[in-house]
């Protein structure tokens, strides 16, 4: 999986750097399929619509994609495998917690807010419900790392022990004000950081 991820990471890099009209057509299809699923919902976007905003015929989205549901799979691994990777290293790292709780979240809220695909239809529900069991452990592995970096921190005395309760909840409302909002900017992922740390930072660390 680590090598999916840094294809799905490369992936990514190129794509932002690229007008969508030269995507490659799988990038193009994934893409489609992504904007529909935030539109119509997962069940309610056709291969038939997503192979018309393309502009292709319905044979040639299953040369790229055995299934709508690998569609959907493909998206997951941007949306969770490649977050669960990234926060598996932060709470693995070494240093103060504070810096990398930070450096975790400047990442993932930057990572979605300049994703190339519309990430508003993935959902914990839809993985569930369509049984994509390797996404499902990549959203536990993600939890856990985000509650592993803040318990380091209140061990270590650099988090407020009653603070840090809901703060994976918080990460993903931020994240998904990324994904929601046309308008972010650096500055916006900035405020967000900030926003979380002072949440949590005990009151020594907020005084310093």
């Amino acid at each position: 999986m680590a090598s999916v991820v840094e294809d799905a990471e490369r992936r990514v890099l190129d794509l932002r750097g690229t007008p969508q009209p030269q995507w490659g057509t799988k990038d193009r299809i994934l893409l489609a399929a992504s904007q529909l699923f935030a539109v119509h919902g997962f069940r309610g976007a056709s291969t038939r619509a997503i192979a018309d905003q393309v502009g292709v015929r319905q044979p040639s989205l299953f040369k790229h994609f055995g299934s709508k549901r690998d569609m959907l799979g493909e998206l997951a691994i941007f949306d969770m495998h490649v977050p669960a990777q990234h926060a598996q290293r932060a709470a693995a790292g070494e240093g103060p917690a504070t810096d990398r709780l930070a450096a975790y979240l400047a990442w993932d809220l930057e990572w979605y807010r300049t994703m190339p695909f519309d990430l508003r239809g993935m959902t914990d529900d839809l993985v569930r419900s369509e049984g994509l069991t390797e996404a499902q452990r990549a959203l536990g592995r993600w939890t856990r790392s985000i509650k592993s970096i803040l318990k380091q921190g209140v061990e270590s005395g650099e988090f407020a022990p009653g603070s840090v309760r809901f703060v994976p909840t918080v990460i993903e409302t931020l994240s998904w004000h990324m994904v929601q909002s046309s308008s972010a900017t650096g500055k916006t992922v900035d405020d967000g950081v900030r926003f979380v740390l002072a949440s949590v930072l005990a009151p020594v660390e907020r005084a310093t």
